[in-house]
């Protein structure tokens, strides 16, 4: 029961920090895997990243 919810916090966290990746500009792939191994932490690095400026082609 317990690897189950190891399982079940690490991917939480995972698609939570590919997320919040994604709306920021981030490369959402990595930031999954580092939620994953790194969990919460990982969530409040990136919360406190700034955005990234996202340029507009003309």
């Amino acid at each position: 029961m317990n690897w189950i919810l190891i399982l079940l916090y690490a991917l939480f966290f995972g698609f939570l920090t590919a997320y919040i990746a994604e709306r920021k500009g981030y490369n959402s792939h990595n930031w999954f895997w580092l939620g994953i191994f790194l969990g919460i932490i990982a969530t409040m690095i990136l919360i406190f990243q700034p955005s990234k400026q996202v340029k507009e082609e003309r």
